[in-house]
């Protein structure tokens, strides 16, 4: 009895500790057909038979933020995007008769440039102005507005005018001005959230020649690598999901990483494309969460950060929002940067249009040191940006493409999940657990030992029915 009971533990140790150590690399070809798994699942939705045709049918609803993402992912695939250009002009138009947030100004923007319009000229209006640069409430909205303020910027290669209310370096010092003691960032709460961590480093990245910028980036790097799971993927918010490590790839890309060779983001063997998968269903698309339904925001994250990873892979690209059927600033408006070759890409130096306020980044004027900012320095921050109150707050994560919660999201779970510290709680479980198991069988096996010396026999529970 006593050898089995001992075996048995043996194995349930063993399995408990078991990882797998050959992770699987996925080549360009293995990422393209994941990516075109999720195009035919979105087609099937929609009830079209092709590419083709789910463009067109894309064109009917281009009001919709999760369609201007599909147009910006299809965009930076290859496809030719023409057929929704019409729409998108009247989407566009139709900022301005509500009171649209500066983000959508800024997504739509994106879409607008992934079509080949130029945001700065829709029929006389010009929303990088009016939803960046000169926007009267891209200070409403926290972090968010301000990390896609720089990559509407940085897609179109916008100038600033020198008149402007902003630029680009106003951007950089908010965003470097917001990151938390433990080297993140988030929406609220004072714990690093994985999807807006990562969300600020692909808006930093094009920076990172500068010093104070790329310190922020390593810093934001080190606090993602240190929430991993154990199998490759991440949690936001106390929810372990695929949208966080959409976002997490499209940072790295952004950065010039290749996901599956960096040893910080290898965990167990387990790299972020290992865990992706996990994710995707039999129907060819994404679910939130690990065996759930193929869920729309997961579908059209996991398409444009395996869309970074294949471009990546296919011409070394870590322009997360480039567009290769559309030449930069086709329409040659005046404000638009007619010179491209400044365009950033991995380990490039840094260059800001003359005609912005300044000519480089200011390397000791964007913030001072992270590690010198005192607690009153970062709630003035926040005070001078959160003009909106807690509520506008969960209006931008629950319904703003932006954000890293998904529609199931409530503000309750946010504020119940202050860290992903699970992991850490587990493995301490899991270590007592051992240790009791350990103590018990030495205390039996003392036991035995005993009575086998005084010639009694042992009994697991007590004495057999005729022992004296």
């Amino acid at each position: 009895m006593l050898k089995k009971f001992t075996a048995l533990l043996v194995c349930a140790l063993m399995l408990t500790f078991s990882v797998t150590v050959n992770a699987t690399t996925y080549g360009k070809d293995d990422i393209s057909k994941t990516i075109d798994g999720i195009i035919s699942y979105k087609a099937a939705t929609l009830k079209v038979d092709d590419t083709a045709s789910l463009i067109n049918k894309l064109a009917e609803s281009t009001d919709i933020s999760e369609t201007q993402w599909y147009i910006i992912s299809l965009s930076k695939y290859g496809e030719d995007m023409t057929a929704v250009r019409e729409s998108m002009t009247k989407s566009a138009l139709k900022l301005y008769e509500g009171k649209s947030k500066a983000t959508d100004f800024q997504r739509t923007s994106l879409a607008l440039y992934a079509c080949g319009l130029n945001p700065e000229n829709v029929d006389g209006k010009n929303l990088l102005s009016d939803g960046v640069y000169n926007s009267e409430n891209v200070n409403k909205q926290g972090i968010n507005a301000y990390v896609y303020a720089l990559l509407s910027l940085d897609c179109a290669n916008a100038k600033v005018p020198s008149d402007a209310k902003y630029d680009r370096e106003y951007f950089i010092k908010k965003i470097i001005g917001l990151q938390l003691s433990d080297g993140g960032f988030t929406l609220m709460g004072n714990f690093a959230d994985t999807d807006v961590t990562a969300m600020c480093i692909q808006a930093l990245a094009p920076y990172k020649s500068d010093s104070t910028v790329n310190e922020s980036i390593e810093r934001a790097l080190s606090v993602l690598s240190k929430k991993q799971n154990e199998n490759g993927g991440y949690s936001s918010f106390g929810t372990v999901n695929s949208e966080s490590v959409s976002q997490v790839i499209s940072a790295l890309v952004a950065l010039g990483i290749d996901v599956q060779q960096d040893d910080r983001f290898i965990k167990n063997g387990n790299t972020l494309i290992d865990n992706l998968i996990r994710f995707k269903n039999s129907d060819g698309g994404f679910a939130h969460t690990e065996n759930g339904k193929s869920n729309n925001i997961a579908c059209y994250q996991a398409l444009n950060s395996l869309v970074d990873y294949y471009k990546y892979l296919n011409k070394g690209s870590t322009e997360i929002f480039d567009f290769d059927d559309t030449d930069k600033n086709n329409s040659k408006n005046e404000n638009s940067q007619q010179d491209n070759s400044g365009s950033n890409t991995s380990g490039s130096a840094v260059n800001i249009d003359s005609n912005d306020k300044n000519n480089s980044v200011n390397t000791g004027d964007i913030t001072e040191k992270h590690n010198q900012n005192s607690e009153e320095q970062t709630q003035a921050t926040k005070a001078d940006e959160t003009q909106s109150d807690d509520e506008n707050q969960a209006l931008v994560s629950a319904n703003d493409n932006y954000e890293p919660f998904t529609l199931d999201s409530t503000p309750d779970t946010v504020a119940s999940a202050k860290t992903d510290d699970n992991n850490a709680i587990y493995y301490i479980s899991l270590i007592g657990l051992i240790a009791v198991v350990v103590v018990l069988i030495i205390v039996r096996l003392t036991v035995l030992t005993v009575l086998k010396k005084n010639g009694e026999p042992f009994r697991l529970f007590g004495r057999k029915k005729g022992d004296k």
